[in-house]
């Protein structure tokens, strides 16, 4: 059946293929651009200078640190390496547990997008959570984290979801490491970044980068397929990573029509020859049985 799904939602969308999605909005409701993209105070007014530093760079392929050490939502000692098993990709995020507003939107909307997807965190791939405020402990991890695993209404997912906590220098060590540029406001005592989630593969490397606060069931799921690394997929899952890419400026995953009509033209190709090698081997007997008679003749 998963099979059939997925050919179905490729044949489907091939009659769409020539309509392309917008390219994508940031959080804070503009076209996004991190090299232009400057922050803003509640007040409306831009940040200061050494505050204007605020984004994410793409860092496609690279490796996370995954010896960096951290505590866990139970106040245990962990290193970000415990949670990468094999055959398992991350899905991961940054946020501040005790974050006015954006934070839980990104949390929220991964959150949903979870919800839609028929894999499980802790069985089919793990989720971590770290925050970038090095004032913030296990309590305040712990306590998100049970918000959330109720929300999510898996509680096996408890598992596979980790929420984390750090040194400055050890949080600052993995955002450097994935792209991800924040700052502190002291004035307001909040931290200045942008809205993304990640997938990163069993073995660390980063696979994708997913923009916004909220992820569609599809981009989410790809995403982890395609940080999986081909592991452990169906047949179904790889036919779904045929038929789709991730295009940078949709800031999504769009039917890849390319790859569809190679794999449509090898099918056409498979299905001639099998014609053609049916017609042959018809013709081939025709002519064996009409050549029959004729030596029985000559034998008399």
């Amino acid at each position: 059946m998963a099979i059939v799904k997925s050919i179905r939602i490729c044949l489907g969308l091939l009659v769409a293929s020539a309509i392309w999605i917008c390219p994508g909005v940031s959080a804070f409701g503009g076209s996004y651009d991190t090299q232009t993209e400057t922050a803003k105070g509640p007040d409306g007014q831009s940040l200061p200078a050494n505050l204007v530093d605020v984004g994410i760079e793409e860092h496609l392929g690279e490796q996370v640190p995954l010896d960096t050490p951290f505590r866990d939502e139970t106040g245990k000692d962990v290193t970000l390496g415990d949670y990468f098993k094999p055959g398992k990709p991350v899905l991961f995020n940054f946020a501040y547990y005790q974050c006015p507003m954006l934070c839980n939107l990104v949390l929220s909307g991964m959150l949903e997008g979870m919800k839609k997807i028929d894999w499980s965190p802790g069985k089919e791939y793990q989720v971590v959570t770290l925050s970038i405020d090095s004032r913030e402990g296990p309590d305040l991890a712990a306590a998100k984290k049970a918000t959330h695993i109720e929300a999510l209404g898996r509680p096996d997912a408890a598992a596979g979801w980790h929420f984390l906590t750090g040194k400055e220098e050890d949080i600052r060590k993995v955002a450097k490491a994935i792209g991800f540029k924040y700052q502190y406001i002291k004035s307001t005592n909040e931290f200045a970044h942008a809205a993304a989630v990640y997938t990163i593969s069993p073995t660390g490397m980063i696979s994708r980068y997913l923009y916004g606060v909220e992820f569609k069931r599809k981009d989410l799921r790809l995403a982890l397929l395609d940080a999986s690394e081909g592991k452990t997929l169906s047949f179904g899952d790889k036919i779904e990573l045929f038929c789709y890419r991730y295009d940078a400026n949709a800031k999504s995953y769009v039917l890849f029509a390319r790859n569809f009509m190679k794999g449509s033209g090898y099918v056409v190709v498979a299905v001639l020859g099998l014609f053609m090698f049916g017609l042959w081997r018809k013709e081939f007997k025709r002519r064996d049985v009409a050549r029959r008679p004729v030596a029985a003749g000559t034998g008399t």
